[in-house]
């Protein structure tokens, strides 16, 4: 009889015992990913930019332009920095180190912003120009805090003064109640052809920025005209070129021949903390479109993060319960209630809105946390939790620092263990197949940029490009997979003389086959190798630029994996359980779809040697050498005797006697 794992779609089931999980299911894994029915040993780890210092990243991000370009920020140290394409630079700094900070990206026709704000200060980052950042503090008008914008007003909790309030700003209205519009702002005087300066908005308030910028003069050709593309580039339409900093002001312009009248410019600018989305002011009678505060005071925990629910509400979610705030259609009226008061998060950056619902590491029961997903109802317009993934003890991380971001079809977990002091686990969640996955990569955070997967690290300042390569920092990916403790459905004894694994393969990379019967320990028993006659040289697969829909995660450049089929003989002996385990030794791509135990025998129904009590025992199971058998006809029998004092001992008798005698 032979048994196989044609497929393999149950990744990881660590709660119940290893004997009772799906065949195809691993009772433990690290650094392989459940993709499309095989298991794929996921990429390394490279370095974007500079190495960074201990410490840790305290805020990451992703920002957009206006043409879409995205743009990441990571708060590495004392300063925020943003990445050129080639290195890490200055935008933010004089940050407090371990200071945590959070982002949120704003779109008007203003231009696209990246908002800052933590314990020390709140920026404006028009990420047109991310080097020039933009102060909004005000004491009058807004706070330090934790932010996310929606529907045109930012959203601000944590303040040091009222951690369980709750804030909006103005709604932005983006008309010209707020823009401000500047024509023919005089730039020089003819006769030359090319000008820079600061446009004169910058001198009437620091908070300012500027947009629909336009640069206008007469040259011997006809008239001139420079148009703002809103990414900092102005394009004339006479061939000049110009560029403006809409942070600072900052522009030069060279028109394409010498200006024979005079430069003006023509454009608008906003000030964020007038009537904006960094202005959390009111009136004593508040209006429609105004700032707000709400309480959220219930158990006097804080505020850890709010959320935005599918069903237009928010959900402020706290340790030991959580808020839902509706803000009627006409902005004057609110329900603010508790939502749930069974619900809580370990840590700020524990959740996450998505399409599906609000994703969250729920650890009101500290000893059972669970991943759960409020969700829309199907009979009413409200959320419910839903706890996803039962089959994974997630009670074995730790979650005061999680963070749970995304990649590709996975919600990614970022947690520690128990003998780490900062995370060291990705829990790779597939919500649609049901899956998680243990990745042992460090990490604070994560972005996922196109392709492209960037993880912020938890023990240094770095930050890596992950699933990258086939090496882990020039290193090979430490990685083992171990299949369910399988009986082959049945008590008997059985032994297996042949093992056959299926997949693909780099050629320079070899996995260690190993065993592990009725778990007496592991051996090794065969070596699957990536250079071996059984693989296919013409059954290949281009490796790289992670095909993730085809079940393949390779690195930047494309390699070939080779299919192989293989078969390794074994001496197992009689046993009851066999597990098999999968190691990695070498660099490049590996994945298997297909494990089975090929010619296996039965043999009686007993219990494994390794069970078997060789010697009696008390009733009590507490003492053996009972009775030991005997030898030559010779009997050694243990009797319990009491003496005149009725004191009990215990001693021995040796005598002779035959089968006969009624012993056995």
């Amino acid at each position: 009889m032979d048994h196989s794992v044609p497929a393999f779609v149950s990744g990881v089931h660590n709660l119940i015992d290893p004997e009772n999980i799906p065949k195809d299911a691993a009772q433990d894994a690290r650094n392989f990913l459940t993709q499309d029915g095989r298991e794929v040993l996921v990429g390394g780890r490279e370095l974007l930019g500079s190495a960074g210092v201990v410490g840790g990243t305290t805020g990451f991000h992703k920002g957009y332009k206006v043409n879409g370009d995205t743009i990441i920020y990571a708060k590495r140290g004392t300063a925020i920095q943003y990445w050129d394409g080639s290195a890490w630079q200055n935008s933010i700094t004089g940050l407090g180190a371990t200071d945590e900070y959070t982002f949120a990206n704003y779109s008007s026709l203003a231009g696209a912003f990246t908002y800052v704000n933590g314990p020390g200060a709140y920026y404006k980052i028009v990420n047109a120009n991310p080097g020039s950042p933009v102060n909004v503090y005000s004491s009058t008008k807004n706070f330090y805090g934790y932010i996310k914008i929606d529907k045109g007003r930012t959203l601000l909790w944590n303040r040091t003064q009222d951690k369980t309030g709750l804030y909006g700003s103005w709604i932005d209205r983006q008309d010209a109640t707020v823009y401000t519009t500047v024509t023919a702002e005089a730039i020089g005087s003819s006769g030359s052809t090319t000008y820079s300066g600061t446009l004169a908005f910058k001198g009437g308030g620091a908070a300012r920025t500027c947009f629909g910028v336009s640069f206008t003069a007469t040259v011997a050709a006809g008239a001139e005209t420079f148009t703002d593309n809103f990414n900092g580039v102005l394009t004339s339409n006479r061939g000049g070129t110009g560029t403006i900093n809409y942070a600072t002001g900052a522009y030069s312009v060279t028109f394409s021949d010498v200006t024979t009248g005079s430069v003006t410019s023509n454009y608008q600018w906003e000030d964020a903390t007038d009537n904006g989305v960094a202005d959390f002011t009111k009136s004593s009678t508040r209006v429609a479109g105004e700032g707000f505060q709400v309480p959220q005071d219930e158990g006097g925990d804080a505020i850890l993060n709010v959320e935005f629910g599918s069903d237009g509400a928010y959900y402020s979610l706290k340790e030991n319960s959580a808020y839902r705030l509706a803000i009627a259609d006409d902005d004057l009226s609110i329900d603010n209630q508790v939502f749930h008061r069974q619900m809580g998060l370990p840590y700020f950056r524990a959740s996450v809105s998505t399409n599906q619902g609000i994703f969250f590491v729920n650890t009101y029961n500290p000893t059972k946390p669970e991943i759960t997903l409020l969700q829309q109802s199907t009979v009413s317009n409200t959320l419910f939790p839903k706890v996803l993934f039962p089959h994974f003890k997630f009670s074995n991380y730790i979650y005061d620092k999680t963070f749970i971001g995304s990649f590709d079809r996975w919600m990614v977990v970022f947690c520690r263990t128990s003998d780490s002091t900062t995370n060291n686990r990705m829990l790779m969640c597939d919500i649609e197949k049901k899956t998680v996955d243990i990745v042992g990569y460090s990490g604070n955070m994560s972005i996922q940029d196109g392709d492209d997967f960037y993880v912020a690290d938890s023990v240094t300042t770095s930050v890596y490009k992950v699933f990258s390569g086939f090496d882990d920092l020039q290193s090979p990916v430490d990685a083992y997979w171990i299949g369910k403790n399988e009986f082959l459905g049945t008590d008997k004894l059985k032994k297996t003389r042949k093992l056959r694994f299926k997949g693909y393969i780099d050629p320079d990379q070899s996995v260690k086959i190993e065993i592990n019967t009725d778990s007496q320990g592991w051996s090794q028993v065969g070596t699957i190798v990536g250079s071996a006659s059984y693989v296919s040289t013409a059954d290949s697969q281009a490796i790289g630029g992670r095909v993730v829909g085809s079940g393949l995660i390779g690195g930047d450049g494309v390699e070939d994996a080779y299919a192989y089929f293989m078969e390794v003989k074994v001496r197992t002996g009689k046993y009851r359980t066999i597990a098999v385990r999968l190691v990695p030794q070498g660099y490049g791509y590996f994945d298997f779809d297909t494990i089975t135990l090929w010619d296996n025998l039965l043999f009686e129904n007993r219990l494994p040697s390794a069970f078997r009590q060789k010697q009696d025992v008390s009733l009590d199971g507490t003492q053996t050498d009972q009775y030991q058998g005997y030898t030559n006809n010779s009997y050694i029998v243990t009797v319990t005797y009491t003496n005149n004092s009725n004191i009990a001992a215990t001693g021995f008798i040796t005598s002779s006697f035959t089968a006969s005698d009624g012993f056995s």
